[in-house]
């Protein structure tokens, strides 16, 4: 193999690598991602339900300002009873007194359901409260072991960069200048082994003529499909 691309075989799997290394910093935060959602959507829950406790809360106070209200409102219609005389006035009298006390039995019967709901609603809000102490645990270490492994990959790359460096100054300028634009359209493989006449790159066949002059390895060539950088590769 002419030095030159065993270089170049040795700068692409540098590429190579940082570019694997990148990906995987990219997708690193997804497990986060999904705790976080996991962690808001836990907290809209407890804020809905909190929510329906004001409700409650002020639901009751209207109705028992109702009742307080309906209440003396019996006790003076209860109190008419005994200095009415006119059994037409009786009659409605009495009938104003009924609606009062359905109405007022209505009410309390909605006091009961509201203080159940209000029980149900109070044992939600603490069961998600514990589930949610659960996962936030688990997003401050998901945070805590993303940063490591950020850091870890940064250091990884940045020793990268630094050995590519050293081997890109073994590179002609020319060459490295046509290594680096073949590199930003091929996805960070430039250089590919032929064998048996095939390139590994793309698959298409070479040429015999070209694929004759590449095994005398004299100089560097492309393929004629993927204009990738090509050297053979025997296989015996």
């Amino acid at each position: 193999m002419i030095p030159e691309i065993s270089t170049l075989v040795r700068l692409q799997g540098i590429d190579l690598e940082i570019i694997k290394l990148n990906r995987k910093k990219e997708e690193l935060p997804s497990r986060l991602h999904e705790l976080e959602k996991n962690l808001a959507e836990h907290d809209a829950k407890i804020q809905e339900f909190n929510e329906r406790l004001v409700d409650l809360r002020t639901r009751r106070t209207e109705i028992e300002d109702e009742l307080e209200l309906e209440s003396e409102r019996l006790k003076k219609s209860q109190q008419k009873m005994s200095a009415v005389t006119n059994t037409r006035e009786y009659s409605a009298l009495q009938k104003e007194i009924e609606d009062i006390k359905s109405a007022n039995k209505r009410r309390e019967d909605e006091l009961l359901g509201i203080d159940e709901e209000h029980v149900l609603v109070t044992e939600k809000i603490e069961s998600l409260g514990t589930a949610r102490d659960v996962v936030h645990s688990e997003v401050v270490a998901e945070q805590k072991k993303l940063e490591t492994a950020l850091s870890e990959i940064d250091d990884k790359v940045a020793a990268l960069h630094k050995e590519k460096k050293e081997v890109s100054e073994n590179v002609r300028p020319d060459m490295l200048a046509k290594y680096t634009f073949l590199s930003s359209r091929r996805n960070g493989v430039v250089v590919a082994a032929v064998t048996d006449g095939v390139c590994s790159a793309c698959n298409m066949n070479i040429p015999p003529q070209i694929y004759n002059e590449l095994l005398r390895d004299e100089k560097i060539m492309s393929c004629p499909s993927c204009q990738r950088l090509v050297y053979a590769l025997r296989v015996e």
